[in-house]
């Protein structure tokens, strides 16, 4: 029996650069029999739209899973904030305060790791995505789907799909993947 997979989507980008979603004239460019579901054009200035999105912090004091160098933010307009309809994740050198930040493992920079994990999930679908990258040594921007339910255990056996994956040290390369056990 095949087990159907609902997905998430999550953006981040993790050293001293900004990624931002720019807002295109046309909209839905949806293959026939397809219905839109979701979308978010980034229409209103601020912290990005709590009913559509969460921010990634569960790890941020163990400092994540590759002693990654930055600290990823929860609502923090200095990382992530909506002007003008585009969205700005955005990381900077600094250190924060333990007693303002609990979960602050020391980490050199800050960043932010936007996702849609307990807002909306799909199982199937057409994906349209307008972003603007940084470059440069050290980002390392990404846009992916992780499943909602780890039912053949933790990474990667259940699975990920990278939408978007953009090492710094390969600025011409922008890598899709598929990670699984």
């Amino acid at each position: 029996m095949a087990s159907a997979w609902k997905f998430g989507l999550a953006l981040t980008v993790v050293a001293a650069a900004s990624v931002s979603a720019e807002v295109a004239p046309e909209r839905d460019h949806a293959p026939a029999g397809y219905t839109l579901v979701f979308n978010d054009e980034f229409d209103a200035d601020g912290l990005p739209e709590p009913a559509k999105w969460d921010y990634d912090t569960h790890r941020n004091a163990q400092g994540w899973y590759n002693d990654e160098a930055q600290y990823y933010a929860r609502a923090r307009p200095e990382n992530a904030r909506v002007v003008g309809g585009v969205l700005i994740i955005q990381a900077h050198k600094e250190k924060l305060n333990r007693k303002e930040f609990p979960d602050y493992g020391g980490q050199k920079y800050t960043s932010a790791r936007l996702m849609t994990k307990g807002k909306a999930a799909w199982t199937y679908g057409f994906y349209e995505i307008r972003a603007k990258l940084p470059c440069g040594v050290g980002t390392w921007p990404a846009i992916w789907m992780l499943p909602t339910k780890w039912a053949y255990g933790g990474w990667p056996h259940s699975g990920e799909i990278d939408i978007m994956e953009n090492v710094g040290y390969l600025p011409d390369s922008v890598y899709a993947s598929v990670h699984t056990g």
